[in-house]
């Protein structure tokens, strides 16, 4: 290293080595393959040239051919920043962990040891050019990383670096797509103006000066902006998305993977969001491949968290508002189903807690038209213990809306994915909509017994709780085709059934399980499949399949005894000769197959056997 004193112009100073700096060779040797990407370097001395002021940074490359194919690729980064004068050269350029930069939160760098990074390429000699305050200087150093520095008469403004790098014309191609590459992934939104040229190009290439910078944006749907005093967000929903942080334009990561920049349950919350975050707060971490963990990491990922839960929900919500709330009449394209499709898989990624904000909103769509909320879901399926989904209108479903009865537009059928949400993917397009309809009909369901039984609700539905539902249909939507049976009520009950039957309904009102009266019916097309029962709000021409696995549920009631399947036949002759036992298996089969058993079971024994004892 140089002593320090000023030496005359045109003569040089005493050579040192670079590696002297560091307590072994091996130390400086650490430093120069710090980085996965040996072209990396070209972040390091753009960043330098961001930290000294410079309104622009131009790399460019040319190639001179020595002597047959073999000759030396010039790499060049030139700036107009403040520069280097003497002291900074031997204490903070050719000085290791020596910088001026720390604490200062307008500087990017902050170890002192990007530079030592260019040596990554193995170049033949790097080149330095300087000057500040009246003092202009020549660095070389040499390819064992020695240096001579030689102060120089003719003024130079900011810095020139140049490093020459052993090639043949396939290498030059190689460090001129390398460079490129770096410059885009790390410069693409650098606060100077990057450009780069290839002043060399192939025959028949023109050569073009290209401006590396882009608008500071992500791709995907509901693009966000968010901006506090020295961070901006940008962010948004996208299949397969992308995580990036900045500090001053300057990427300090970016990836795809997660866990590499968010802890273990944000990257579960931000599997189907997007992001960036450019701060002046964040830094990057030694090794260059992350970003810091520390208090001012905590404070930008807090206001991404509010960002993701606030306008960006909004946004993904006032879409489907959108779609949803089509006029009726007004058919979808297959564009369009599949746009909706999407955005409900998205809602599914979104944290079960966040449906709370969003449940009076008009997301959801019938296959008549109509726009829902999850509210209404929710009062639907309070009042008929299930909810309705099919693909596309039928009779039925007509028949169903005239009555009241939603039934929303949802893919049904069998799973193709490990989750209801993977196959909103890769079944129907609106494969989504059961997983969402079922997990808020179970948020809410399991919030009825109140705070005492919080934490059991946080334990049954994890914040991401779309991987809860599992794989199949679940059970609280179903298939209207599949759970209403067209009968033909009995204008004339049999004598025999009639005393059966008003035995059982009045048990059923001593044990106040709310059946107003029990009938009987034929199936109207009779199969092996037909239930014992028929339930529904009033009697009809369609009655609806008793629900299974549908527990705490409100009661129905209207009830019709299928007059012709074996179980009523066998309970027919018991009533021949224990009456009020019949009476009590039929009540309690009803509440069997309503899965209400367990509130009346007393009540039905007890007046059974007090009718028995009689």
């Amino acid at each position: 290293m140089n002593d320090g004193r000023s030496t005359p112009p045109g003569t040089k100073a005493p050579t040192a080595t670079v590696s002297a700096v560091a307590s072994a060779a091996g130390a400086l040797d650490n430093l120069v393959t710090q980085f996965s990407n040996a072209f990396d370097c070209f972040r390091e001395l753009a960043q330098n040239s961001i930290d000294a002021g410079s309104p622009v940074v131009e790399i460019w490359t040319e190639f001179d051919v020595a002597r047959g194919q073999v000759g030396v690729a010039c790499l060049h980064v030139d700036d107009w920043g403040d520069g280097m004068d003497e002291r900074i050269i031997d204490h903070e350029l050719t000085k290791l962990f020596a910088s001026s930069k720390e604490g200062d939160l307008t500087k990017i760098g902050k170890f002192g040891i990007g530079f030592v990074s260019v040596f990554a390429l193995k170049p033949s000699a790097v080149l330095l050019h300087t000057g500040r305050g009246g003092e202009y200087w020549e660095v070389l150093f040499h390819e064992d990383r020695s240096f001579s520095k030689t102060r120089l008469a003719e003024p130079v403004e900011g810095t020139r670096i140049t490093l020459f790098v052993e090639a043949d014309h396939q290498r030059y191609g190689e460090l001129v797509a390398g460079t490129r590459a770096a410059l885009k992934k790390w410069c693409c939104h650098a606060e100077a103006q990057v450009r780069f040229e290839d002043r060399s190009p192939a025959p028949g290439r023109p050569r073009v000066v290209e401006t590396i910078n882009e608008p500071f944006t992500v791709e995907g749907a509901c693009l966000t902006r968010v901006e506090a005093p020295g961070t901006e967000l940008v962010l948004a929903y996208h299949d397969r998305p992308r995580y990036a942080f900045f500090n001053r334009g300057l990427a300090l990561a970016s990836t795809d993977v997660g866990a590499q920049v968010l802890d273990e349950r944000r990257a579960r919350r931000y599997r189907r969001i997007s992001f960036k975050i450019g701060s002046r707060y964040v830094e990057h971490t030694l090794s260059r491949e992350s970003v810091m963990r520390d208090e001012n990491y905590d404070r930008v990922i807090a206001l991404l968290d509010e960002a993701a839960a606030g306008p960006l929900l909004d946004r993904l919500v006032a879409e489907l508002e959108a779609l949803a709330g089509r006029p009726p009449g007004e058919s979808w394209s297959a564009e369009d189903l599949a746009r909706y499709g999407e955005r409900i898989g998205w809602l599914l990624a979104e944290p079960a807690s966040s449906l709370d904000r969003i449940a009076e909103r008009r997301v959801l769509r019938t296959v008549q038209d109509a726009a829902l909320s999850l509210a209404d879901a929710w009062d639907a399926f309070g009042r008929d213990g299930r909810l309705l989904a099919a693909a596309q209108t039928t009779p039925l479903t007509a028949r169903l809306a005239a009555d009241g009865v939603p039934v929303f537009l949802a893919g049904l059928g069998e799973s193709r994915g490990e989750t209801l949400a993977e196959d909103a993917e890769t079944g129907h397009p609106v494969r989504g909509v059961p997983a969402l309809l079922a997990g808020y009909a179970r948020l809410r369901r399991h919030r009825r017994f109140g705070t005492k039984a919080r934490e059991v609700v946080k334990a049954v539905l994890p914040d991401e709780w779309t991987t809860w539902l599992g794989p199949e249909a679940p059970p609280e939507v179903a298939d209207p085709e599949r759970v209403f049976v067209s009968v033909a009520l009995d204008h004339e009950v049999p004598e025999a059934l009639e005393a059966l039957l008003a035995s059982a309904g009045d048990l059923l009102r001593s044990a106040k399980a709310g059946y107003r009266r029990l009938h009987s019916f034929t199936p109207s097309a009779p199969t092996l499949d037909d239930p014992l029962f028929v339930t529904g709000r009033r009697l009809g021409p369609r009655m609806a399949r008793p629900p299974r696995d549908v527990p705490d549920r409100r009661r129905r009631l209207e009830a019709a005894v299928n007059r012709a399947h074996p179980h009523l036949v066998r309970l027919l002759r018991l009533h021949e000769r224990r009456p009020a036992l019949a009476a009590y298996c039929l009540a309690r089969g009803l509440l069997l197959a309503e899965r209400r058993v367990d509130a009346q079971k007393g009540d039905l024994l007890g007046r059974a056997l007090r009718e028995l004892g009689a």
